[in-house]
């Protein structure tokens, strides 16, 4: 999948870094490892990486603090075309400094990877389409070709996932507002539903045309919520999702999405960055103002 991968690694044992890399790292790719600064014996671990690696991908090996990154990525680390911090299988993630800087800083995508994903895995992929927006339709289309490029390589099938929200639905339907009528209301809903269907289907069109399995799901409701129970529904291991990184004011208004999802998914968390984000500025967000999905 790429060329050049960053990898921080915290875990004891090095075959699970080593899967990681397997999978993620193209042949004759480099990998630069990371491990925190301490006591370990690094020559002992690059040589261990360099026979369990697998031929032909290059290893360099290195220890960092993970505070040194509030500030930014150094060069070596943002040069390369996605970052991947592992995890022991069965820690849930929990987005501390390292984490944190990553999310901010990088314009490449970020793998939050718990080391039990195994072979034909099952991805979740949170979109949310809007024609009137290019660059975040563009952002949909990034997240599902990175989750086919895992699928095709570990034979696994994709679920696409929207959530949807009906404009002022409760508060109209309330007491204050007697006038509101249900059925009305149920065809509002039923046609916002199929209108999100309908903009899915050029999403889940990319990956038939790979002959990747792949499910369209859209369901109303908070977008972790929602999410979430897909991928507990569908037994996912693994979640992809877009990040349009606001700042300022929009940030205070719409919190991140994306790191809501990361927080509360126990499996392999990708992120993938809007192009054309400023990493320090954070993402400005065109289009519409509606309600829907806003993966932060």
């Amino acid at each position: 999948m790429y060329a050049d991968l960053a990898v921080f690694s915290d875990v004891e044992t090095i075959t699970e870094s080593a899967a990681v890399v397997r999978l993620l790292c193209q042949q004759r790719g480099r990998v630069l490892l990371l491990v925190p600064k301490r006591d370990r014996d690094l020559e002992r671990e690059r040589s261990l990486m360099d026979t369990v690696a697998g031929s032909g991908i290059h290893v360099s090996l290195d220890a960092i603090d993970p505070t040194e990154l509030g500030a930014g990525l150094p060069p070596r680390i943002a040069n390369c075309r996605a970052v991947t911090v592992v995890r022991s299988a069965g820690s849930d993630l929990c987005l501390g400094v390292l984490e944190r800087a990553l999310l901010k800083f990088s314009r490449v995508p970020v793998w939050f990877w718990n080391s039990d994903v195994a072979e034909q895995v099952r991805i979740v992929v949170a979109c949310d389409p809007d024609p009137q927006d290019s660059r975040r339709d563009a952002l949909n289309r990034a997240t599902v070709d990175l989750a086919m490029e895992l699928a095709s390589r570990s034979q696994g099938a994709i679920f696409i996932a929207n959530a949807f929200g009906q404009d002022g639905g409760k508060e109209m339907r309330s007491d204050a507002f007697p006038g509101g009528d249900a059925e009305e209301f149920g065809s509002a809903r039923r046609e916002r539903e199929a209108a999100r269907r309908k903009s899915l289907e050029p999403l889940a069109s990319r990956c038939r045309a790979r002959d990747i399995p792949v499910e369209a799901w859209v369901r109303e409701g908070a977008v972790d919520n929602v999410v979430h129970a897909i991928c507990a529904e569908r037994q996912a291991s693994v979640l992809v999702v877009g990040t349009m990184r606001r700042g300022g004011l929009a940030a205070l208004v719409r919190p991140n999405t994306a790191v809501a999802l990361a927080s509360g998914f126990g499996g392999t968390v990708a992120v993938v960055p809007a192009r054309g984000t400023d990493s320090k500025q954070g993402g400005r967000r065109r289009g519409r103002a509606g309600a829907g999905v806003a993966f932060a």
